[in-house]
Formats: structure tokens, C-alpha cells, sequence
């Protein structure tokens, strides 16, 4: 149920007070071994304004706003401590300026990235389900992931998502790993909050704490998405280009909190 990035140093862990005013932890998904494609494209100022018309109420396009689109694949999670299976997810959202102020339960922030978000597919039907009565667009589809040989000098990696929601396509060239393969390193405090609001007004946010991360990659990536869905509306286009990034967590934590609207 999230995007992870790349670390730099370690941070203390924060206290478990999410600070809204009235916020309710809810659940909680807990992953592991995860591998991941994100592209990031920047918005252009006709796409940042056909963006802001996608928003609801109380949610404002970041000032140096973006589009990501990341595919990850996990060996197994527990939702709400329940074992589920091998997954995969496909995420489209939008950079905006945090509505409210939340902290992770579970990990000192050096650095909070907020999106909204557009859509959360995935391949397993209890955290679609999950996911759908909380508020978030989720919908059950056929998800691939292709990272290529971590090893290997302009590797290509690929991913997809079906469906009707938010179906996209995403291509990248790759650097080889920046860490050796048996290097794992801490989360430095990158924490991304990933935003909704619920059929009844109230916030919805997925506070996402990756806590070892390892194959860190970088490269350019473009983003294909059909004509009429959200993520082409946004566009203007059938595709889109980027910065792309890739590495793997072994393991993330999602605490997801619903907060009543003000």
C-alpha cells in the first residue's frame, strides 16, 4: 500500500502520537520483501491544472507538483494480522501539500512525501477490500513487474496493471544497483503519506514506513495510460516521461488513520 524511496542516514524512532486532532488508527497492513518500479513525472502547467480539478475539497496540488506511478511486488503480508500470499500493487497518485498534520508510528521523518491518491490496485482480494472500505479507489487486476538483471549496465525493467480503474504501463532504462547485492541500509526517515477521503468527507491517509532498503536504482521511465482514464485525462497524452527508480524493502509498514472532517 506504498511507494518506498532511498535512504540516506538513520533516524530515531518517532513517538506513536499521530497528532490530528481526532485521528483513528484503523489498521494495518505489514509487508515484506517488496521490489519496486516508480516513475515520477513532472507536471507541466497545463497538466498541474487539469490535476487540481481532479482533487476533492481540502486537497492542494504541492508547488513543484508530480505524478507517480509505481508498481511493487511483495512475498506476503499480514492486513490486519492476517497472512496473505505473494502480491502485487499498482499505485497512480498526486504530490499535494499535507492536509493535516500525522506522524508515522513507526519511524522518525527526516522527510514526508504527501500524495494523493488516484488509484491502489492490487492482486489480492482482502487488501483490495481493505483498501475499497476505507475509502481508497481499489480494484482487483492482472499486475506485472519486470526489474531485469539488477546487475546489469542500462537494464530495462517494465510494469503493468489491467483493469478499468487506472490501467497503465510504465517502461524504464536502469542503473545497476547503487549498493552491493548483500548491502541493506535503514530508512533515514522517508515516510510517504498517501491521501484520500471517504464517501462520508473524513481524511483518509496511509502513513508508509519502509525499514531496510537495499538494490537502489535510478534511471528515465515513461508512463502510458489508455484514453479517458484518470491518469490520461491528467496527461493530455498517451504517455509521459520521467524519472524513474527502483530498489527493494524488506520490510514496510502501513498504519492507516481516518480523520473526521474539519
Amino acid at each position: 500500500m506504498g511507494a518506498f524511496a532511498l535512504p540516506l542516514i538513520l533516524v530515531a524512532p518517532a513517538a506513536a502520537d499521530p497528532a490530528a486532532a481526532g485521528a483513528t488508527h484503523v489498521g494495518v497492513v505489514e509487508a515484506r520483501s517488496c521490489a519496486n518500479l516508480g516513475v515520477t513525472i513532472p507536471l507541466d502547467p497545463a497538466q498541474a491544472e487539469r490535476a487540481r480539478a481532479m482533487l476533492p475539497a481540502g486537497f492542494v496540488l504541492a508547488a513543484m507538483p508530480t505524478m507517480l506511478v509505481e508498481t511493487s511486488t511483495c512475498a506476503g503480508a499480514e492486513v490486519n494480522g492476517t497472512e496473505i500470499g505473494r502480491f502485487h500493487l499498482s499505485e497512480a497518485a498526486l504530490s499535494v501539500e499535507p492536509p493535516l498534520p500525522i506522524a508515522s508510528p513507526r519511524l522518525g521523518e527526516a522527510v514526508a512525501e504527501n500524495i494523493y491518491m488516484i488509484s491502489q490496485l492490487d492482486t489480492n482480494e482482502l487488501l483490495s477490500e481493505f483498501k475499497l472500505g476505507l475509502g481508497y479507489r481499489s480494484e482487483l487486476v492482472d499486475i506485472t513487474l519486470d526489474l531485469g538483471a539488477p546487475d546489469q549496465l542500462g537494464r530495462l525493467a517494465s510494469a503493468t496493471a489491467g483493469g478499468e480503474l487506472a490501467p497503465t504501463a510504465a517502461t524504464a532504462q536502469l542503473t545497476p544497483s547503487l549498493l552491493p547485492g548483500e548491502v541493506r541500509v535503514p530508512n533515514p526517515g522517508i515516510v510517504y503519506k498517501l491521501w484520500t477521503r471517504d464517501a462520508q468527507g473524513r481524511y483518509v491517509v496511509t502513513t508508509n514506513a519502509n525499514m531496510t532498503i537495499d538494490r537502489p536504482a535510478a534511471g528515465v521511465g515513461t508512463v502510458t495510460a489508455p484514453e479517458g482514464t484518470a491518469v490520461h485525462r491528467i496527461l493530455g497524452a498517451d504517455s509521459a516521461n520521467g524519472i524513474a527508480f527502483s530498489g527493494r524493502a524488506e520490510r514496510f509498514v502501513n498504519d492507516i488513520f481516518v480523520i473526521p472532517a474539519g
